[in-house]
């Protein structure tokens, strides 16, 4: 069975190299090295102390009230993190005077978990993105010292994402940060420890900035995702579906998540692309702060559906999908794979499908599950079809001694889980 499974896995690899060797497309990027990361922060949220929590309750809609507040982000916690990020600005500062570090990812859009990293994103500001900028005061004196810096920033911005990143760690490490380590990638990251928290710092990442936008307006819009989402990505976190080389990112399972609540009749959430046409703070990473702004131009969804509702019918959706289709937020829809494949063609970037598929909205020919190994998709699908039967017995979701309701789709499909390997 693993030698099975290991042949399928270089098929895959082989079958996307020749793919993209046959269109002329082929990037470095596909040898790249993967590193596994080092865990550096304590995990802020005890899994034991969360069943005490759980076992008290007297609803399953209870369990997720009380999961909802002891997992997510307090405003303590998004304090905490917006220091931090100063903190690392300030260390760079007095080497790149024009540059900022940005708060990205669930720090901003608060759909994450207290254990969720710090994702952070180095921006160096270029002499065109000053002079556009009247705060910037371009009547400074000039000196030998300012021609000095300029020269060493201008031979920064000649080197690869993993050069700098690899700069910037020595600075880090140099005033005293604690271990850190660059991760190599599409897009390279530079993973270290600070407060007892662990950080991914990238550079530059527009796209996470765009993601970010979009998860925090998914989330303003309506109050339903992020319980659900959060509790979602911890069940996916606790089946190690997600968290590691080959597995779930966390943007897919919020795209799954955007994918079905779209679905549902009514929509509780609009497709991606009604989305962009009210707005213009995708494009924009300052906007984040005023998304309330556009708010108001969206119609308040008609679904009552509550939570607990909405969690089971997530396992049904996903139980019955048919996966020859890809998940495409973009247009609430779901399209062929070979379809996807083929328009791609043109863009000279294809859309590399695999045996679950998700449309990233952002960027229409890239697959968000195009990395993620065989054996987890075929997990996650087995795992839907499981939980989906379960709710058919009532006495799964009544408070007993034992794990029911939430206890139920995390403890005792561990063990039938373990059970079958």
């Amino acid at each position: 069975m693993l030698m099975k499974m290991l042949l399928y896995s270089t098929y895959r690899i082989m079958r996307n190299i020749v793919c993209q060797l046959h269109y002329g497309v082929i990037k470095k990027d596909v040898f790249r090295k993967f590193v596994r990361k080092v865990r550096f922060s304590e995990n802020a949220l005890s899994h034991t102390h969360l069943k005490q929590l759980l076992q008290k309750c007297k609803s399953v809609t209870e369990q997720l009230e009380v999961f909802n507040s002891y997992s997510q982000l307090t405003d303590e916690d998004i304090s905490t993190r917006e220091s931090l990020c100063k903190e690392v600005e300030n260390v760079f500062q007095p080497h790149f005077p024009d540059c900022s570090v940005d708060l990205i990812g669930s720090s901003v859009s608060r759909l994450g978990l207290k254990n969720s990293d710090v994702d952070l994103s180095f921006q160096l500001f270029s002499d065109e993105t000053k002079k556009d900028d009247s705060s910037v005061d371009t009547s400074a004196n000039y000196s030998k010292d300012s021609e000095v810096e300029n020269s060493s920033i201008g031979e920064f911005s000649k080197l690869t994402p993993k050069e700098k990143l690899c700069h910037l760690k020595i600075i880090l490490m140099d005033a005293g940060f604690g271990q850190s380590k660059v991760i190599p990638g599409v897009c390279p990251i530079l993973y270290f420890s600070h407060r007892n928290l662990a950080c991914d710092l990238s550079i530059e990442n527009k796209s996470a900035l765009y993601s970010t936008n979009l998860m925090l307006l998914c989330n303003m819009l309506e109050q339903r995702v992020a319980p659900l989402y959060r509790f979602l990505i911890y069940w996916f976190k606790y089946y190690k579906l997600s968290g590691g080389i080959g597995k779930f990112k966390s943007y897919a399972v919020f795209l799954l998540v955007v994918y079905f609540l779209q679905t549902r009749n009514p929509p509780v959430l609009p497709a991606v692309e009604d989305m962009f046409q009210k707005t213009d703070f995708i494009n924009n990473k300052n906007s984040m702060t005023y998304v309330c702004e556009y708010l108001n131009k969206f119609e308040k969804s008609k679904n009552s559906e509550s939570l607990e509702e909405l969690l089971k019918e997530f396992f049904i959706f996903y139980a019955k999908y048919n996966y020859s289709n890809a998940i495409c937020p973009l247009g609430a829809e779901s399209v062929n794979t070979t379809e996807l494949t083929t328009k791609s063609l043109s863009s000279g970037n294809i859309f590399l499908a695999n045996s679950i598929s998700i449309q990233d909205p952002l960027d229409i020919n890239w697959n968000v599950t195009n990395g993620v190994n065989h054996k987890f998709c075929s997990l996650f699908q087995r795992m839907m079809i499981l939980i989906s039967k379960c709710y058919n017995n009532d006495k799964y979701w009544r408070p007993t001694i034992g794990n029911w309701g939430l206890l139920h789709l995390l403890e005792d499909f561990n063990e039938l889980r373990i059970s079958r390997k």
